[in-house]
C-alpha cells in the first residue's frame, strides 16, 4: 500500500477533495478514508447502495465486468474499500463474432474454446497488472453467461439449443493458474453464479444493488442491450421478500446502432440526441452531434430521441407508419418538418440534419427499432404478469449499463419502451453490474447474499411463453 499512500486514484494528488474519480468521506468514529462513489467512464458516477457496509480485509482486491464488447476493471483497497484504478478494454474475442450468439457457436469447438479463454485470460490479466498493484489477493468477476463460462474454459453447449439452460450453477472459487493467469496466478478468483439462461452474473450484481437499496420495493431493472436483460423485485412488507422474475429479450442490434440504415456506436460523429426546437408553426428539428463535429450517423440515445420526436409531431403515426410531405402537411406537422421528409421507392426517410452532411432516418429503420422495442417491452410486460403487478404499482424502473445512462427518460417513455409510469419513477442507475461486483469483492456478506437471491429469481424463458408473440405485436404500436 505505500505505492498508493494516500494520492487520489485519479489526479495522484496528495490531498484532494474529489477529482471526478471518486468523493472522499470519513467513515463514522474510525476516521478512516472511503471511497463512495465511483466513476468508471469520467461521466457517470455510481453508488453503493444504502445500507451496504465494507467488511475490511487484507491487502488489494479487484472487480471485472466481463462483457460481450467491453471489459472493465477496478481495483480496490479491501481494507478500506478505496478505489485504486479503473481500467477498460475491448473484449479481445470479437474475431470470433461481434454478438454472443457468434461466440456460443464457435465456442462449441474445443480448439476455438481455448483460444477465445487464452486471449480473455491473458487480457483480463494485462488490465490487472497494468493497474500497478504489485499482488492481488482476491479477483471477483461478473458477466453474461456465455463470457463467464468462456472464462472458466466450459463449453457452452446449454446455450446453444432450446431450452438454454446454464453449464454451471453456482458460484466458482478457483485460484488463477488453474485459468491460465499470468500475474493473478497467485489471485483467489471468484465467479458469480448465473441466474439462469442468457441472464448472467451481471444480472445478479444489478439486482443485488437494486435488492439492498429499495429492499420492499416493486422494482423493475432493465440493462437495454442487443440481448436486454430484465429483473423484477417483486417486494414485500416489513422485510418478507417475495423474490422475483428475470429474463433476457433479444432485442437484436438496432438500439445501439446496428441494423439502422446510418446508425453508429457513441463515438464522435454521432448524433446523440435529438429535439424540437422553436414554436408552432415554426418548429424544427434539432440534433447533438457527440465531438461537436459534422454528424456521421446516430447512436442508441439519439434513434429513441428520434422515434420520440417523429412520433411527437406526427411525421410517424402510432403504427410506426412514416407519413408523406403531403400526409404529415394534413396530419398538422409544422412545414419546416414536413420539408425535411423524402419520398422514395422503398418508403419515406427523414432527414435529421442538414443538406451538406446528411444523416436520415428511415422506414426500415423506424421498422428495426420498433422491434427491438417491443421484444424489451413485452419481455416487461410478460414478468409484470407472472408477479401480478401493474405497472403504476412499480415504485421505480432503473436504467442499467451505459446505454441506460444515456437515454432519455421522457423519449423512453414517449417511445413505448418503457411501461407507463410517471417520469419521476425512472432512475438513471449508471453502472450496476460493476458496483454489484465490487461489493461482492468488499464484503463476503454481500457476495453471500447475492447467492441467495440467485435462488430466489425465477428465471422465465421469453421463448418458451405463449403470450410473448400476443405482446410483441401489440407494442409493435407505440400508443400501448
Amino acid at each position: 500500500m505505500e505505492k498508493f499512500g494516500n494520492r487520489c486514484p485519479g489526479c495522484r494528488r496528495v490531498s484532494c477533495d474529489g477529482c471526478g474519480i471518486y468523493q472522499k468521506k470519513t467513515a463514522p468514529g474510525s476516521g478512516e478514508i472511503y471511497l463512495n462513489k465511483l466513476n468508471t467512464n469520467k461521466q457517470i458516477r455510481e453508488e453503493f447502495p444504502r445500507g451496504f457496509e465494507i467488511e475490511p480485509g487484507e491487502g488489494i482486491g479487484i472487480s471485472f465486468d466481463v462483457g460481450t464488447t467491453t471489459l472493465a476493471g477496478m481495483l480496490w483497497d479491501l481494507k478500506g474499500g478505496i478505489l485504486l484504478g479503473a481500467e477498460t478494454a475491448a473484449n479481445p474475442q470479437a474475431v470470433f463474432g461481434a454478438d454472443v450468439i457468434s461466440r456460443i457457436r464457435a465456442a462449441g469447438e474445443e480448439a476455438a474454446l481455448k483460444k477465445m479463454q487464452s486471449l480473455l485470460v491473458e487480457k483480463l490479466d494485462g488490465m490487472a497488472e497494468s493497474l500497478g498493484a504489485a499482488a492481488i489477493q482476491r479477483a471477483v468477476f461478473v458477466g453474461n453467461t456465455a463470457m463467464c463460462e468462456i472464462l472458466l474454459g466450459i463449453k457452452p453447449e446449454g446455450l446453444a439449443t432450446a431450452p438454454f439452460v446454464p453449464d454451471y450453477e453456482k458460484t466458482v472459487a478457483i485460484k488463477g493458474s488453474k485459468l491460465g493467469f499470468r500475474f493473478l496466478e497467485n489471485t483467489d478468483i471468484i465467479v458469480l453464479p448465473p441466474i439462469g439462461g442468457y441472464v448472467g452474473s451481471d444480472a445478479l450484481a444489478v439486482y443485488g444493488c437494486v435488492s439492498r437499496q429499495e429492499p420492499e420495493g416493486r422494482i423493475l431493472a432493465v440493462d437495454i442491450g442487443t440481448n436486454g436483460e430484465i429483473l423484477l423485485q417483486c417486494g414485500g412488507e416489513n422485510g418478507n421478500r417475495k423474490g422475483g422474475f428475470a429474463c433476457s429479450a433479444a432485442a437484436g442490434p438496432a438500439l445501439e446502432g446496428g441494423a439502422v440504415s446510418q446508425g453508429m456506436r457513441a463515438a464522435d460523429g454521432a448524433i446523440d440526441r435529438v429535439s424540437i426546437s422553436g414554436s408552432f408553426p415554426m418548429q424544427d428539428i434539432v440534433c447533438h452531434v457527440l465531438g461537436e463535429i459534422s454528424p456521421s450517423g446516430i447512436c442508441g440515445s439519439g434513434l429513441v430521441d428520434a422515434l420520440a420526436v417523429l412520433l411527437k409531431t406526427g411525421v410517424l403515426d402510432d403504427t410506426g407508419y412514416m407519413r408523406s410531405p403531403g400526409e404529415a402537411r394534413l396530419a398538422g406537422v409544422p412545414g419546416r418538418i414536413c420539408r425535411r421528409i423524402r419520398s422514395g421507392e422503398d418508403g419515406c426517410k427523414f432527414l435529421l440534419t442538414e443538406e451538406a452532411n446528411p444523416v436520415y432516418l428511415t422506414a426500415k429503420d423506424v421498422r428495426q427499432l420498433q422491434m427491438a422495442v417491443s421484444a424489451l417491452r413485452s419481455g416487461m410486460e410478460i414478468l409484470l404478469k407472472k408477479a401480478g403487478i401493474q405497472a403504476k404499482e412499480l415504485d421505480r424502473i432503473y436504467l442499467a449499463g451505459a446505454f441506460g445512462c444515456y437515454i432519455r427518460k421522457e423519449s423512453a417513455l414517449s417511445a413505448g419502451l418503457l411501461p407507463k409510469v410517471s417520469e419521476e419513477k425512472v432512475v438513471q442507475a449508471g453502472n450496476l453490474a460493476g458496483v454489484g461486483s465490487a461489493m461482492a469483492l468488499l464484503s463476503k456478506p454481500a457476495l453471500e447474499r447475492m447467492e441467495q437471491e440467485c435462488g430466489t429469481l425465477e428465471h422465465v424463458e421469453l421463448a418458451e411463453e405463449e403470450e410473448f408473440k400476443e405482446q410483441f405485436l401489440r407494442h409493435l404500436n407505440f400508443n400501448c
